[in-house]
């Protein structure tokens, strides 16, 4: 019987032993699963923040660059707003002419139709009173016949040549318009350089 006992205790033992060695390894295949999930779980967190410091820098240059671009359309709209303000003054300044300016525009331009025969020159109604019919035949002699026409052309100022049918445009907001770009490359590189 004693032989029974000590071989159901070795049996016992050597089944606590098996189970003691089972737990054991279930024991560390769980810490093992555990670590595992910890550095998965660290690696997703570290991943997760590099995509959002990505988004975030993304989202940064996206934000910069159009306030970049918006200042650039602010700065452009003021240069712009600025040049049509001074295409306007010398605008009304032109249309405020005085005669001895007037008179020196006039003669610059009827010098180059002396060859041309005839002309009729209709004034700008804002510098009708400024020469007469006088001065014209006194600046043109008998190079040029050039008659001043008793039409004016309506809150204008400077003068069309009229040569059989054609009509040369010499009103100031015509010279400006016509020289805009020019005038406004000029302006630019006076104000803003």
């Amino acid at each position: 019987m004693a032989d029974l006992k000590l071989l159901t205790e070795r049996v016992v033992e050597k089944e606590k032993t098996a189970i003691r060695q089972r737990v054991e390894e279930a024991r560390e295949i769980a810490e093992e699963e555990v670590q595992a999930a910890h550095a998965k779980e660290e690696q997703d967190k570290i991943a997760r923040k590099q995509l959002i410091d990505e988004q975030t820098q993304q989202k940064y240059k996206i934000r910069k660059n159009t306030l970049e671009v918006q200042k650039r359309i602010n700065i452009l709209a003021a240069k712009q707003s600025y040049l049509s303000k001074v295409l306007k003054d010398a605008n009304q300044e032109l249309d405020q002419i005085q005669a001895p300016a007037f008179k020196m525009f006039l003669a610059d331009i009827l010098t180059q139709f002396k060859d041309e025969g005839s002309v009729e020159l209709v004034l700008g109604e804002k510098t009708s009173g400024l020469v007469s019919q006088e001065w014209i035949d006194e600046t043109t002699g008998k190079q040029l016949q050039a008659t001043l026409s008793n039409e004016t052309v309506a809150d204008k100022a400077g003068v069309l040549i009229k040569k059989v049918g054609i009509e040369y445009n010499f009103m100031f907001d015509a010279l400006i318009e016509d020289a805009r770009a020019e005038l406004i490359r000029i302006i630019t590189e006076e104000l803003f350089n």
